[in-house]
């Protein structure tokens, strides 16, 4: 594993998920600014969705195909810009226009830069994915209040504070003294004919089912970031508690998801996504069941059990197809924030009928699929896995 290069993906990957981030403080200022309707507040977030989840498969491919190791540098500093000249916008459909910019920029970084954490991993690629991941995490979870200090601390203008940041790290990257961004998933050793051929094998079983394990899981993270301070204030939480406890929540999945990658490499990838499939549904009940301070134990719990296997797919993902690891990657990124806002909205549409707690009840339950579709998937060979 190279520390150094790592880092600086990891680094890279908290700025890209920040500057996006800041996105719902900054549509805050801007329907305020714009009169926007509700309506066209969505819009914007559906673009961003639509152009920095929904196409990264096709950014992967391409990374798959051409030499695009500046997609990570380019993708950092594009995402900044875009992100610190929407405060300067004239009008909505300027601001709707640096939207879609700004998830171009992230869709292009992401399956680029996970396909260098692959390289860069060594033997410890779950661990290498993992760090990666949480870099993303932690991005989206700080974003909010970077956007806070600047929009709501400076005035709309001070986006522009996003710009400096993506500037040093894109200095970073293109002046490291290393090679790893111009490293290649398809210059790996020489094997014998039969092991290419099998590398180069689609296995579509195996990979529709991680496939869909990644929409289950992500319908139900989604989920929980949407409506889980609701629901803890239809039971008498105070909105503000009900606020932490989703940090809570989110922080715990981000260090489970971190020891995740790290076990997989010992006791394997499908093994980790069994376990946490199976113990989230009983701590998620417990968690609707229970009242009081330990609920706030629960929270962090089920939390860490549903994430624990986030970055594990991925690289699931990568070694099933280790000939393509940028579309892939592209590919289970996508999924884990694409359908997780359409799950959202599914969630939404049950909370109308049924109300919150018999929908949290579902989305406690509905993980179990997980390990039926885990046992769909059948384990990719070392040899090809090391093919890299």
């Amino acid at each position: 594993m190279e520390i150094l290069p790592l880092l600086l993906l990891f680094l890279g990957h908290v700025a890209v998920d920040t500057f996006q981030g800041t996105l719902p403080v900054v549509l805050v200022k801007l329907k305020e600014v714009f009169q926007l309707s509700y309506f066209q507040v969505g819009i914007m977030m559906m673009m961003l969705n639509l152009t920095s989840s929904v196409i990264q498969p096709i950014f992967g491919y391409i990374s798959d195909r051409f030499h695009t190791g500046w997609f990570i540098p380019v993708g950092i500093l594009w995402t900044a810009l875009t992100m610190g000249l929407i405060g300067w916008s004239p009008n909505y459909f300027t601001a709707l226009l640096l939207v879609g910019f700004t998830g171009l920029g992230t869709a292009a970084f992401h399956p680029r830069a996970m396909m260098s954490v692959y390289l860069v991993s060594g033997l410890k690629l779950g661990f290498g994915a993992a760090i990666f991941s949480t870099g993303g995490n932690l991005g989206f979870a700080i974003g909010p209040l970077v956007g806070g200090v600047l929009v709501l601390g400076f005035g709309l203008h001070a986006t522009l504070g996003l710009i400096p940041i993506g500037i040093l790290l894109f200095l970073a990257f293109v002046f490291y003294p290393g090679d790893f961004l111009r490293r290649e998933s398809k210059k790996r050793a020489a094997v014998s004919k039969q092991q290419d051929q099998l590398a180069a094998a689609i296995p579509w079983i195996s990979l529709i089912a991680v496939c869909l394990i990644v929409t289950i899981r992500s319908w139900v993270y989604m989920s929980a970031i949407t409506y889980l301070p609701m629901y803890f204030e239809t039971q008498g939480v105070e909105l503000k508690s009900g606020s932490v406890l989703l940090t809570i929540y989110l922080a715990c999945g981000a260090a489970a998801g971190l020891y995740g990658g790290h076990l997989s490499d010992n006791v394997g990838r499908i093994s980790v996504i069994v376990v946490s499939a199976l113990i989230y549904p009983f701590l998620g009940a417990l968690m609707l069941v229970t009242k009081g301070p330990w609920v706030w134990l629960l929270v962090g719990a089920s939390g860490a059990a549903l994430l624990a296997s986030f970055s594990v797919t991925i690289v699931l993902a990568q070694e099933l197809m280790p000939r393509y690891i940028g579309l892939v990657s592209g590919l289970i990124l996508g999924l884990s924030f694409g359908t997780g806002g359409l799950g959202s909205a599914l969630s939404g549409y049950l909370a109308d009928i049924f109300g919150l707690y018999i929908t949290f009840w579902v989305l406690a339950l509905v993980p179990v699929l997980i390990a039926g579709l885990a046992i769909l998937i059948k384990a990719p060979s070392s040899t090809i896995s090391e093919l890299i």
